[in-house]
């Protein structure tokens, strides 16, 4: 059971698992505990004071890699035009950050936040594929870049930052000719974002191509060439991030959870974008009733940045079980001053 594993152990026990997630890359549980036993050891005694600055300095960077991937996760909620949710992961990035570099890219989409005029919807339809449905190429939701001052160079830097994994890299690779379509795109001119992306391709495949040419079959309403286009794509690159939470949000917009299931835990298994992927397995088993699934689904999540979201889900699915003891055990934990 989850909850087992909450017991606490000494200094050197935690030190030695923090290490071990640090290593692993799972930076949300080494920081957890490291703090746990940076708690443990008393600063004032001097023969613990280098272990002390050690532990702060894998904390440092614990809390730095954990601010990169709260820029990622801002990114995709400016994808979906959800503003609000960008704003309190970039907000925790700050928080987090201490590298000088993650702290500017993160005030700079604060700060285009911050001036953003109201947006002009441009799409009106009553259910959309997150992933499909929102792009940094494509919502008119996204932050304004226009009124910067910002070169094309600069704003083209800014808008791919957020993307995932090596993205970012891979898509400043593509040349200044696909630059010069991804800002098109941004700013609503698909024609000409379309024709450069068609003329890329026809020089060589491309997943990253593909999934923008997906983007806008999706938002011009023909799910069946964007399901193809996403194929196409992950058989070029089966580790392309936006690719695979794509895929599953057409899936599951379309109720193909038995297609989007076994999808979502390959994701897992890989590290693909795993809390996001978690997430929706969660989402999935609450939706099917599969409660004790979604239950644990979520529980695992607890120790992630998306731990508020994923506690509040547990605390709605332990209560709706009669497990109100240990809903109010997980909201006391994780709940407590977040709203």
């Amino acid at each position: 059971m989850f909850f087992t594993k909450l017991f606490r152990k000494d200094a050197a026990t935690c030190l030695e698992k923090g290490e071990k997630f640090l290593a692993a890359g799972r930076f949300a549980e080494a920081r957890s505990t490291l703090e746990d036993a940076l708690e443990r050891l008393d600063a004032n005694v001097p023969e613990n004071a280098a272990t002390v600055a050690a532990i702060k300095e894998k904390m440092v960077l614990a809390g730095n890699r954990l601010a990169e991937m709260n820029l990622v996760e801002a990114g995709h909620c400016l994808k979906m035009g959800e503003t609000a949710k960008a704003s309190e992961h970039l907000n925790l990035s700050l928080e987090l950050a201490e590298d000088v570099t993650i702290r500017e890219k993160t005030e700079k989409l604060l700060a285009s936040l911050d001036s953003e005029t109201e947006p002009v919807h441009h799409h009106d339809k009553g259910g959309h594929c997150g992933g499909c449905g929102g792009s940094a190429s494509q919502h008119s939701e996204m932050i304004h870049l226009d009124d910067d001052g910002l070169s094309d160079a600069d704003r083209f830097e800014l808008l791919i930052r957020p993307l995932p994994g090596d993205l970012p890299e891979r898509y400043a690779g593509l040349g200044e000719e696909f630059a010069q379509g991804y800002l098109a795109a941004h700013e609503g001119d698909q024609a000409t974002a379309g024709t450069i992306y068609e003329r890329l391709l026809a020089a060589g495949e491309s997943d990253i191509l593909l999934y923008e040419l997906a983007l806008f079959a999706h938002h011009g309403g023909d799910g069946r060439r964007c399901e193809t286009l996403l194929r196409r794509a992950l058989a070029l690159n089966d580790a392309n991030p936006l690719c695979n939470l794509s895929l599953v949000q057409l899936l599951t917009e379309n109720g193909r959870f038995d297609e989007a299931v076994p999808l979502l835990e390959r994701m897992v298994v890989h590290g693909i974008l795993p809390d996001q992927a978690g997430m929706f397995l969660g989402e999935i088993h609450r939706v099917r009733g599969e409660n004790e699934k979604a239950i644990d689904q979520f529980s695992q999540l607890l120790s992630t940045p998306v731990k508020r979201e994923a506690a509040e889900r547990l605390v709605a699915l332990l209560e709706s079980s009669g497990r109100s003891q240990e809903a109010a055990f997980v909201a006391k934990q994780y709940l407590k001053g977040c709203c």
